[in-house]
């Protein structure tokens, strides 16, 4: 008996892409075109039957590529990996000074210019707070899950010179913690060099609260579709799913509410529909729709950081 070949893309026919570069270079399809074809909507053809034009398949990772966004910003999370780079300091006379202790050409010159804007970001420093510095100056990242911590610097508030690198005194909570302290330690048995670097440095001089004086490159996300846990690629396979089925259904075989063919007559009814909803797939977009809304409803508070605020 011969075997069945199946060629099919995606982690639901155990034949994951893993290399594409179309979320980012190298990080693979976490949801591929033909799980949306085959597995969500079982096989139909993605014709209009009205002009035959056909989806494609860039059209289809389109979808995927909004439902990774969507997600992300709802639980504030980076699932694509991304770089976090400080922002340029500004000099004596007032304009920026470009930093020349790194050089990231070749990491972007793998990306295009959509994932440069996306994956590829400045943000301002961290600020000195004089409480969370007697504390081994808890820095809490503002983007998680953290992967890696590529630099830290603690500044001069005034001229943004280097006062420490923190880098050899890092302690990093990676994940969806993204949390780094910066403890002093023992050089050598019987030299504690607390009272000489933190106490002299980073307390001491600074008896306020500060802006801008932790200057830490990060990166964020997933390093490859293969990381990405299955319950996020689950969800994102739906609410792509959703967002396909309610144009195509609408294309394929607009305002029809039911359609019946009889064999013994050959005789072919179809009735239609002024219903906003899209009638081809409506219960299965309710029902992706209400699983949707109960995985958010349970995994909000589990991804996303409570914000605690107090008057």
């Amino acid at each position: 008996m011969a075997e069945c070949v199946d060629n099919r893309i995606g982690f639901a026919f155990n034949n994951p892409d893993t290399t594409s570069n179309y979320h980012a270079p190298g990080f693979g399809l976490i949801v591929s075109h033909d799980e949306l074809r085959y597995d969500e909507l079982f096989g139909n053809q993605l014709i209009a039957e009205a002009d035959s034009q056909s989806i494609t398949n860039d059209q289809l990772l389109d979808y995927s590529r909004i439902a990774i966004r969507f997600l992300e910003v709802e639980l504030n999370i980076d699932i694509l990996p991304r770089r976090i780079r400080y922002e340029n300091t500004i000099g004596e006379d007032g304009t920026e000074t470009e930093r020349t202790d790194i050089d990231d050409t070749t990491y972007l010159s793998k990306m295009d210019r959509k994932q440069k804007s996306e994956l590829y970001i400045a943000e301002e420093g961290y600020p000195f707070r004089v409480i969370a510095a007697r504390k081994e100056s808890r820095i809490k990242l503002r983007r998680r899950p953290l992967r890696n911590v590529l630099n830290a610097k603690f500044v001069d508030p005034y001229f943004g010179n280097t006062v420490v690198d923190l880098m050899p005194y890092r302690h990093v909570k990676k994940g969806f913690t993204a949390v780094c302290n910066f403890r002093p330690r023992q050089f050598s048995s019987g030299i504690n060099v607390y009272s000489n670097l933190w106490a002299r440095y980073l307390i001491t001089p600074y008896f306020r609260d500060m802006q801008d004086i932790f200057k830490i490159d990060y990166e964020t996300g997933y390093e490859n579709c293969m990381d990405v846990p299955d319950e996020f690629r689950n969800i994102i396979k739906k609410i792509a799913a959703v967002t396909l089925m309610n144009i195509y259904g609408d294309g394929k075989l607009a305002a029809i509410a039911s359609r019946s063919v009889s064999l013994a007559g050959v005789s072919e009814a179809i009735s239609t529909t002024l219903s906003a909803t899209s009638a081809t797939f409506g219960a299965r977009i309710m029902q992706y729709q209400k699983e949707i809304k109960e995985w958010l409803k349970q995994n909000r508070s589990k991804y996303s950081r409570t914000m605690i605020g107090k008057l």
